[in-house]
């Protein structure tokens, strides 16, 4: 049992927390939880021992060895990305160099060490270290290294890649608590994906900050809400801490009402029998149970960012088109040559790998990269804005956050307007003359979105427009998506944003690109993982793309052969999850990491089937109707 006693940490212009108090079991998975702020990286770094409580007690197991991955990482020097992760275990360097050094004497005619040299022999194969150079490779491949990035030179690493060295050097290191602030950052899915495995298989403790939803549902079994300078313990994943607090904040305003109705009956009879002798008792016993009521209070309302997009115009049905769209660097194809049209409404996520060429498909759409080879054209009527992955670094520092929206609002913006949307990305009365150079990477995406939102637009291109932002304004970025009438193309790891979102994926990998039309988000991934068939179009650099049999949305008045034959596929779709959602049922009910893994697939897999079965029902009216219809 890991177990915080009475731990305070001050500042000086706030305290975190004081005589906060915990426990963590020795082999639990826990998420971290509260608003910024709130303490959640202090305690973590308090955890593990690099930040000293005011007051208060850390108590761990002797020999309990953490394994610690801070927020942000700096990782210099010339050793190569492996040498890096190998070098993360201190003991193993520390028991690997007493090997040497014993060795030599061995050497020398020295046996007087040799019980030394096999107690230290047996502790570095205990660690693993004899494995170690195969156990960092191993987890560098599954967090999306190829051989030549594992050889290469951290200083030549972007700082992406290097923070992946870091979690790399974190996770090999063999810990029994692993302390993870923000681990999802800079990863692509199937890297997030690989580490999700990583951490059910994981047999030690688990505590991590993360303000990816869909992660920590599939990890974590128990939450830890940081906020007020108090911890409170949920049990479940981050859906079931959601549910589990708004029952909890239900019970409270009914609590409070109740507590409302009896003062307000008690105070009544105090001022109707204050002036009568013969109630002078009980008024005055009622008066001081008043006194020593202790009053119920809710806690204080977080501040959310709130916004939707402007209504756009509409544009014309068909919104663009590609053809034979090509794009290399350096001589290496990043965009391979495809056909494809984007109709209204559709709303694409584009799914790959990083380097596999998603940002450059963006930027053709922007049109701030030119094809080497093909063309795209934009429909009629189309109007187009663009949120670049690097849109931070465009902000200029010197501008206040007011003169930054001025500077890309029309001439006819007004300030009644601007300062609206200011205030509903949290930027209110004197914070709008705060310098951008001084906000936060939060702050920084706040004001990048609230500029995109100045001049309509029917078409919206997103490039990792969740990056930075923490859980409420991604929430509040979704339902703003979600109501979005335009059509929109964009990219995310965050797997919790495309389900909520996407109605169509392009899958880019290195080599080719996959179009899954009318696909959402967990049928693509069925089909990728084959619990579905995957019988969906391939671009590998041979020209056209054929219809999926999907295809676009089945509508009112559609011939009734393709109603049948869409109906036909969706029917085989149903059973098949139905066999899965019976499959992961029977495994969940076990225990271990097969279990928890499925258990967190089966929610997704229900959510899936129920939404099939709608289509199914759905597609099964529209027969019916386009039958009876008179020729």
């Amino acid at each position: 049992m890991i177990t915080l006693s009475g731990i305070s940490k001050h500042y000086p212009t706030k305290t975190l927390f004081s005589d906060l108090s915990l426990r963590i079991s020795l082999r639990e998975r826990m998420a971290l939880v509260g608003p910024n702020g709130a303490g959640k990286s202090s305690l973590m770094r308090i955890l593990a021992g690099v930040l000293e409580p005011d007051d208060g007690v850390v108590s761990m197991p002797p020999g309990y060895r953490v394994g610690y991955l801070p927020q942000e990482v700096v990782i210099e020097g010339e050793m190569t990305s492996v040498g890096c992760v190998m070098s993360g275990d201190a003991e193993l360097m520390r028991l690997e160099e007493e090997m040497r050094l014993l060795e030599k004497k061995l050497e020398a005619g020295e046996t007087r060490v040799l019980d030394r040299y096999g107690e230290v022999q047996a502790r570095f194969a205990l660690l693993g270290g004899f494995e170690q150079e195969t156990t960092a490779r191993k987890v560098l491949a599954g967090l999306g290294f190829d051989q030549s990035r594992m050889n290469a030179r951290v200083s030549d690493l972007s700082g992406g890649w290097r923070m992946r060295v870091a979690l790399a050097r974190t996770l090999v290191t063999n810990p029994d608590l692993l302390l993870l602030d923000e681990p999802t950052n800079h990863l692509d899915i199937p890297s997030i994906e690989w580490l999700e495995a990583f951490l059910l298989d994981f047999p030690g403790a688990v505590l991590l900050i993360s303000h990816d939803r869909s992660f920590m549902n599939g990890v974590v079994g128990g939450v830890i809400e940081l906020s007020g300078g108090k911890a409170t313990v949920f049990t479940g994943n981050y859906d079931a801490y959601l549910a589990e607090k708004e029952r909890r904040a239900l019970a409270l305003d009914a609590a409070i009402a109740r507590q409302e109705e009896e003062i307000a009956k008690t105070q009544e009879f105090i001022d109707r029998f204050r002036s009568k002798a013969t109630k002078a008792t009980q008024v005055q016993s009622r008066i001081k149970a008043l006194e020593k009521i202790e009053r119920l209070e809710k806690d204080a309302a977080e501040k959310t960012v709130r916004f939707t997009f402007p209504a756009p115009v509409r544009s014309g049905e068909i919104v663009a088109t590609f053809s034979e769209i090509e794009k290399s660097y350096d001589g290496r194809v990043i965009v391979h040559p495809f056909d494809w049209v984007l109709r209204r409404g559709m709303k694409v996520a584009l799914i790959g790998p990083n380097g596999a060429g998603k940002s450059t498909l963006l930027k053709i759409m922007a049109g701030t990269v030119v094809p080497d080879a093909g063309t795209y054209r934009t429909g009629t009527g189309v109007t187009t804005a663009y949120y670049s992955q690097h849109q931070l670094e465009i902000l200029d520092p010197s501008h206040t956050v007011l003169a930054s929206m001025e500077s890309v609002a029309p001439d006819s913006e007004s300030q009644t307007r601007i300062r609206g949307l200011l205030g509903a990305f949290l930027f209110r009365h004197e914070e709008v003359f705060k310098k951008v150079g001084v906000l936060s990477g939060g702050e920084k995406s706040r004001l990048a979105l609230a500029r995109l939102l100045l001049a309509p637009a029917n078409l919206l291109l997103l490039d990792e427009p969740t990056n930075h932002l923490d859980l409420p304004s991604r929430e509040a970025l979704v339902t703003a998506l979600e109501a979005y009438r335009g059509t929109l193309v964009f990219i995310t790891h965050d797997r919790y944003v495309i389900e909520k979102i996407a109605t169509d994926i392009i899958e880019v990998l290195p080599g080719s690109i996959r179009l899954f039309m009318n696909h959402r988000f967990e049928t693509y991934r069925a089909k990728r993982d084959g619990i579905l068939n995957a019988s969906v179009p391939v671009s590998q650099g041979s020209g056209k793309t054929s219809p999926s049999p999907s295809g676009n949305p089945v509508v009112e008045g559609e011939d009734p052969g393709v109603i049948e034959r869409r109906l036909s596929w969706v029917e085989k779709e149903v059973l098949e999850l139905e066999e899965e959602v019976k499959r992961l049922t029977e495994v969940s009910s076990g225990s271990g990491a097969d279990a928890r893994r499925a258990s967190s697939k089966l929610s997704v897999a229900r959510r899936k089937l129920s939404d099939r079965t709608a289509e199914w029902e759905r597609l099964g009216s529209l027969l019916e109707r386009s039958v009876q219809r008179p020729s």
